[in-house]
């Protein structure tokens, strides 16, 4: 499997250069170029609530809270790793009058720096890990991100130093938590790509992001297919014979196959997943002869739907067309697809994106999914608007939505529910502090750990390193 994962990404890179260099040789009048990388902001949070309070509650302490940063500060650090990353190589490789020689190399070292990095702190392998953690910071279940041991090469990587009592805990009074738990990691690796294409297309960056797109998606297509096909059964035995201490073993083990389980299977007690092979401790991995048929064939529909991750004209480096030319300016689009698993079945959703003369607006439609219901959602969002000679910009998003009654997998009840939010900017120099404040109703949303209503607060600083 490993073999293949490798070939794949060589074979990825090359598609993409050869696509990039057709499309970057020359000036196209329906597809955005620029030589620059435009505006490129990192994101620096300082501050996130509930999450930080959950965060010092769980690890005791101010500072240790942030080895603990919930789901939205750890896209922000993620995000920064890869936008800094790829920015300072472009910058590095340049080549006077050598146009096609110097995309080639930039795209070089870009693909190379992603490749080597996959498993490293703040990649996309450490995000998906840490979208897991956020799930268990908000019940006070403190854990540890293996990928901060460098496990270079690994075929899995753990969560490890959970008690079962805590995950007990978290599937017997919170299954809906717990079936978010189970699906979190890949909702990440689908959030890293949208956030970084949103930033491409709205901020007109030219970072050569395609080859990560394509690392980050057929990963997670790889995922699922593995649960789908029973093919991971083997790497969780082997696992169970040498995982003697309860601190040693992963959380859940092929989150796939625990996710669908869990929803299949809402009313189980977590107990009855029977005694560890040790002696010590609860068998936490679910293979797939425990999931039934039901659940078996939702599992392999999801392969098929993840296949909705790849469709978006940013995957092959068109990051935006010009749909209109008017006298005051013109008006430029783009689109993607996504594919989620959700708390209680999946997302499918298209994101629409707008750049206007004075306007940056997006919107996604949402389809949800149960067993066999179908639901629907909306959200619109306006990014940056101007204010005051540019020196403050505000933003926002609202969302309304039906989605399954209690999150359930079966049921056939809807609930209405929505999200508004909205977000500030000082444009100082290269500085931008922030900060946004919402509000959201109970359900799901993705990079939000919270199910159930509340506010949440976000403020720090966006750093423009691009001009």
């Amino acid at each position: 499997m490993k073999k293949i994962k490798y070939v794949l990404i060589f074979v990825i890179f090359v598609l993409s250069n050869k696509t990039t260099l057709g499309q970057r040789a020359f000036d196209n009048n329906l597809v955005f170029y620029t030589d620059s990388v435009g505006q490129v902001y990192l994101d620096m949070p300082l501050l996130a609530l509930p999450d930080q309070v959950q965060a010092y509650k769980t690890t005791g302490g101010f500072f240790p809270s942030y080895m603990n940063p919930g789901m939205e500060n750890s896209l922000a650090y993620s995000a920064d790793f890869y936008t800094a990353a790829h920015f300072g190589l472009k910058k590095a490789l340049r080549f006077k009058n050598k146009r096609i020689l110097q995309i080639f190399m930039q795209r070089l070292a870009v693909s190379a720096f992603d490749v080597l990095v996959m498993q490293m702190p703040l990649s996309a392998s450490w995000l998906h890990e840490e979208y897991h953690r956020a799930v268990m910071t908000k019940f006070g279940i403190n854990s540890f991100n293996e990928v901060l041991l460098f496990k270079i090469g690994a075929s899995s990587i753990a969560v490890s130093h959970e008690k079962d009592e805590e995950l007990e805990m978290l599937c017997d009074q919170h299954h809906a938590d717990f079936v978010r738990l189970m699906s979190a990691g890949h909702e990440a690796v689908v959030e890293i790509d949208r956030n970084l294409q949103f930033n491409e297309f709205f901020y007109r960056q030219n970072l050569d992001n395609e080859v990560l797109y394509w690392m980050n998606t057929f990963q997670n297509f790889l995922y699922i297919t593995t649960c789908a096909n029973g093919k991971g059964d083997e790497g969780m035995q082997e696992r169970n014979s040498i995982e003697n201490t309860i601190e040693s073993r992963d959380f859940t083990g092929m989150d796939m196959n625990a996710w669908i389980h869990a929803l299949c299977y809402p009313d189980k007690p977590y107990a009855e997943r029977g005694i560890h092979p040790s002696g010590v401790g609860i068998n936490r991995y679910i293979m797939y002869e425990d999931i039934p048929q039901e659940g078996r064939k939702y599992l392999k529909l999801q392969v098929g739907l993840d296949v909705f991750n790849f469709i978006s004209p940013m995957m092959f480096g068109f990051s935006r067309f010009r749909l209109a030319q008017t006298e005051h300016g013109s008006y430029y689009g783009n689109f993607a697809f996504r594919h989620y698993l959700t708390a209680f079945g999946s997302d499918v959703s298209l994101d629409l994106y707008l750049q206007a003369p004075r306007y940056n607006l997006y919107a996604s439609l949402h389809t949800y999914h149960n067993y066999k219901n179908h639901f629907g959602g909306i959200e619109v969002g306006l990014v940056d608007f101007p204010l005051l000679n540019n020196h403050m910009q505000i933003g926002g998003a609202v969302m309304a939505w039906v989605q399954p009654k209690d999150m359930l997998f079966f049921t056939a009840t809807g609930t209405f529910g929505g999200l508004i939010k909205a977000r500030l900017n000082y444009h100082y120099r290269f500085l931008n502090p922030y900060a946004e404040l919402g509000w959201k109703s109970k359900g799901w949303v993705a990079s939000n750990a919270n199910l159930n209503d509340g506010f949440f607060l976000r403020a720090g600083i966006r750093w423009q390193i691009g001009f």
